[in-house]
């Protein structure tokens, strides 16, 4: 008989691996070194060495023995790179004092500009990650070395973080570098890769709950894992619960009115701003048009501007006054704010099982497979409804219009349709099957080789409802002729033409005026469908070339992938068609493919030698092929020189490149509103016009008169994607010291300095750029993509993706470390920093955008680092977070059209936007911004288990974010501020 030993848990073991190592039948796509071998689980503090050749005889197949760190598929003897490379341990992702690990994430100091759950205009409920803060979808995020499906509504491009539960995972390596070179697209500001635990053993149960001081913004979240290991096998189950409930701006003080900076004095004063779409009623009379003798008494006596407000007081007709908020009694705007979710609820369900069973000394199957669902929701006030927007007229002959004439400009806050709501259900699957193994040692040239091959398939799919909206063609019937029937019932068209089932619309009698029938005409709910799926299948071998005569060796990594990527997003049908009111959006579907081929190698020429204690270098080539814009390659070499005295170098230069997405390939037009005024409005607060000659010259040559006026401040934009898109292309130079001094231990410094260069950005001119070289140039260009309506007010904005422009961004990363061990227990210590040298945006004529320091572009300050303590001895510990965000400006200029800040270079050389006679130059800093957190924990061992208690406060000054007037949530910046305020928590782990 054997004697090989067999258990019980062996026996699920074996099943599990079986059935996920079994070939799938789902059609196969790509991600190669895209989709890297899982990197190894141990420790990242330790260096693990390679089995020697004598060794290598009498291993078995052990993948723990040795580390695949992220940004290489050779297995390397320690853990330093060439490139930068940050790791943050449980220990530290369990001292952030958060639940997600996209809010772990999103404070490093080299990410920036990334959304998350408090964007509820313009965010989906999910969390991204942008290092470099060159957009999250040059960011590539792997789990285990693999890449997860992009998650969001459809046709996404980037990873939802959302969808990775916390509890799964052991560690984080965040490659500062680019990698095409290794991991293929995407890969420009750097690679997140989620290392999930892997040899557990036992029970963990964990359940976290905190909620703000003001009581609101609950987090619940309960999760268990548990694992068995045998000498052949191990396996992990995991599974969880999130609950975040939501926090209202209205209960925020910096956040209950938008605000509006006075620029003129630049004193510090702003005025409460809101909208002029009002539940009462807001009309501009763009056309002069006589009508009977009450419009003649509210145009000649009531409302001489031209800007009418209908008064709740009097039920009558009179001038807007633009000077704050009716809420307050300062004015007549709509105060939307307190309507609005300032931190969006969501709820998640999560499942998590990997493992793998050891068939052979030189063969183990392994698979990860993963579930996760969210529902999420945001909040806005309720529709203002905008007639010129929606390109509908009020008619003369509407039975509730008492004034005798046409109306082409009216708005209307909608109130008794209440709240606009946008609900998703998301669920995203993966699953990883395959196999690895090690070559026997007798074969002549790949003598103990490691290869392996798998399968990686993930899809997110979702339903997207919306609520709140009205179908356009209905409006603009209720909003046309009507009459009264015989039996005194309004009706709809003319007496001769009625329209069937129609409820006339009643813009005239202020809120509450707009019946139930009315709503029911108009009103509808729609739901959209979307998912985003990738396929891959990849093959790698490594292994060992020589040994070198100085004690090194040369390694070699090939490899092959094969991935596709595909997407859709379908509208309710009434958007799809462009039949509502507010954003028009057309469907978005469609795939691509990709086949790779890798190859990298390592030498290492020389160890422990005086001056030469480790030299190693690497050099990766890529070479790929796209169904959609052809072949290209890609490369990367580095070095790392390791001279003594715990002092090396390292630095690396690539070609990197993106390939465009499903979305950006193939979506159709949608309407979007960007921050935007146009620029022949001629009002300004003090009555003057705030246009500069050349731009009234061009506006008089459109036929835009000096008497014109658009309050908007949000213009229709058409967006959408382009099939001719071509890869944007990045160089990348990274350079750094790395000095652990032998006479501390457990002291180390890291400094890293970085250079990116990324060109053909898949981006659009913007709507501001349009405007700007149409009307402030006297060579004018882009006029094609504007569109006006019969009165002048500009009703399109043509802004589709192109390859324009790109970004140069540049700067430092620094960290110190520090462990010891005292009589008064064991400290750790961690600073780490980013300094900026430059954040350049080079626009689609050539125009340099400077945004460091200035928010121009986002969130770009000189410095930013955090500072993390923690302290142990025995049962008990504590520790402390410090984040620091550095001052910058924000700028003034007038009518927001001229750009922004007056930062930046022309394309031939020259300062761009001097002042002109109208403009008046002004700049406000924003402060620095600390918060800091504080939490100790409790660990008592006893017959059950270990059970460890840790309460917490983070931002224990209870800062509020920092005010950023041009900022477009809440006056502030939503991807780098907490909007929560003090938080308290509590944390329970019982291990069994």
């Amino acid at each position: 008989m054997s004697n090989v030993r067999f258990r019980w848990r062996d026996c699920a073991l074996l099943t599990a691996a079986l059935a996920l190592s079994t070939p799938s039948t789902v059609a196969l796509a790509q991600t190669a070194a895209e989709d890297a071998p899982p990197a190894d689980t141990s420790d990242p503090d330790l260096v693990t060495v390679l089995p020697t050749d004598a060794e290598a005889e009498n291993a078995e197949l052990v993948s723990e023995e040795v580390i695949v760190v992220t940004g290489s598929i050779i297995e390397r003897r320690e853990l330093t790179t060439p490139a930068p490379l940050a790791v943050l341990d449980k220990a530290e992702l369990d001292a952030a004092g958060v639940a997600s690990i996209g809010e772990i994430l999103q404070n490093l100091p080299s990410q920036s500009n990334a959304i998350n759950v408090q964007f509820n205009n313009g965010g989906s409920g999910a969390t991204r990650v942008s290092l470099r803060g060159l957009g999250a979808n040059r960011t590539l995020v792997l789990v285990n070395g693999r890449r997860h499906v992009p998650g969001g509504n459809g046709a996404n491009s980037s990873v939802d973080l959302t969808t990775i539960p916390a509890a799964v995972i052991e560690r984080v390596e965040v490659l500062k570098d680019g990698a095409s070179a290794t991991y293929g697209s995407d890969a420009i500001g750097g690679v997140v890769n989620i290392i999930t635990r892997r040899d557990f053993e036992g029970t963990e149960a964990s359940v976290y709950t905190g909620t703000t001081g003001e009581g609101d913004g609950t987090i619940y979240d309960l999760s268990v894992a548990t694992g068995q290991t045998s000498d052949n096998g191990n396996i992990v189950f995991a599974a969880g619960y999130y609950n975040q409930q939501e926090v209202m701006a209205g209960d925020r003080s910096f956040s209950r009115f938008s605000k509006v900076y006075d620029w003129g004095t630049n004193d510090g004063s702003f005025t409460r701003d809101g909208s002029v779409g009002t539940p009462e009623g807001t009309l501009i009379d763009v056309e002069g048009s006589e009508g009977n003798a009450l419009w003649q008494q509210v145009a000649e006596n009531d409302c001489t501007s031209g800007i009418c407000f209908r008064d709740p007081g009097s039920e009558s007709w009179r001038d807007f006054a633009l000077t704050g908020t009716s809420d307050v009694g300062e004015g007549d705007y709509y105060n939307f704010q307190p309507e609005n979710y300032l931190v969006t609820p969501s709820e998640r369900y999560n499942l998590f099982s990997t493992g793998g069973y050891k068939f052979h000394r030189y063969l183990r199957g392994f698979f990860e497979v993963s579930y996760a669902n969210r529902r999420s929701q945001q909040v806005l006030a309720p529709t203002p409804l905008f007639t010129t927007t929606e390109g509908i007229v009020v008619s003369a002959d509407n039975i509730y219009n008492p004034f005798g004439r046409d109306f082409s400009w009216m708005a209307r806050r909608m109130v008794e349709a209440e709240n606009r709501i946008a609900t998703q259900d998301i669920s995203t699957y993966r699953a990883v099957t395959g196999l690895e193994g090690q070559l026997p040692e007798s074969l002549p040239v790949l003598s103990s080789w490691r290869w392996d091959a798998a399968y990686n398939y993930g899809r997110t799919q979702g339903i997207s409802v919306n609520e709140g909206r009205f179908i356009r063609d209905r409006v603009a019937q209720a909003l046309g002729p009507s009459f009264m029937s015989e039996d005194g019932t309004p009706t709809c068209g003319t007496p001769d033409a009625p329209i069937a089932g129609c409820v006339p619309l009643d813009f005239f009698g202020g809120a509450g005026s707009i019946t139930p029938e009315m709503l029911n005409y108009i009103q509808y709910t729609g739901t959209a469908q979307g998912y985003s799926e990738q396929n891959s299948l990849t093959f790698n071998l490594r292994g060992k070339l020589f040994n070198t005569p100085w004690g090194g060796d040369a390694a070699l990594a090939v490899g092959a992938a094969y991935r596709g990527e595909g997407g859709a997003n379908i509208p309710d049908p009434l958007t799809a068609i462009g039949n509502t009111t507010g954003n028009k959006t057309e469907p978005t579907e469609g795939d691509y493919d990709v086949r790779s081929g890798y190859a990298e190698l390592s030498v290492v020429p020389v160890v422990g030698k005086p001056g030469a204690e480790w030299v190693e270098l690497t050099a990766a080539l890529r070479a790929f092929d796209y169904n959609t814009f052809g072949s290209d390659a890609t490369w990367k070499v580095g070095g790392l020189w390791r001279i003594g005295q715990g002092v090396a170098m390292r630095g690396t230069y690539s070609t990197a490149f993106r390939a465009p997405s499903v979305g950006e390939l193939y979506s159709g037009q949608a309407d979007s509103f960007p921050s935007s005024r146009d620029p022949c409005d001629t009002g300004s607060a003090d009555g003057s016009d705030p246009r500069s000659a050349t731009v009234a010259a061009n506006c008089a040559t459109d036929g835009v008169g000096d008497d014109f006026r658009d309050v908007r401040t949000q213009l229709p934009t058409r967006v959408g994607g382009n099939p001719g898109l071509s890869p944007e292309t990045a160089n990348i130079f990274t350079a750094g010291a790395v000095y652990e001094p032998k006479f501390v231990p457990g002291l180390s410094f890291t400094f890293d300095y970085f250079n990116i260069a990324l060109d053909q950005a898949v981006s659009t001119l913007g709507a501001d750029l349009i405007l700007s070289n149409c009307y402030s140039s006297e060579q004018r260009s882009n006029c094609d993509l504007i569109q006006r309506d019969a009165n002048g007010q500009i009703s399109r904005i043509e802004n589709t993706l192109q390859n324009v422009g790109g970004t140069e961004t540049a700067g430092l990363d620094f960290s110190t470390r520090y462990t010891t061990q005292t009589k008064a227990g064991r400290f750790r210590f961690n600073f780490e920093g980013t300094w900026l040298q430059h954040f350049d945006q080079i626009q689609a004529d050539g125009t340099v955008v400077k945004g460091k320091n200035v928010y121009d572009l986002g969130v770009y300050p000189e410095w930013r680092f955090n500072l993390g303590a923690l302290w142990g001895l025995n049962e008990w510990g504590a520790g402390t977070n410090l984040r620091y965000i550095h001052s910058f400006k924000e700028c003034g200029d007038g009518n927001n059209i001229e750009n922004v800040c007056f930062q930046g270079q022309n394309p031939d050389g020259s300062n761009r936007n001097v002042p002109g006679d109208n403009m008046a130059y002004a700049e406000r800093k924003v402060d620095a911004h600390v918060t800091a957190d504080l939490f100790g924990s409790y660990t008592l061992e006893s017959n059950i288990g270990t059970s460890r208690l840790t309460l917490g406060v983070n931002n224990v000054l209870n800062q509020a974010p920092a005010v950023v007037y041009n900022g477009f949530l809440a006056n502030s910046d939503a991807s780098t501020y907490d909007f929560l305020g003090r938080y308290f928590y509590a944390r329970f782990v019982q291990s069994f």
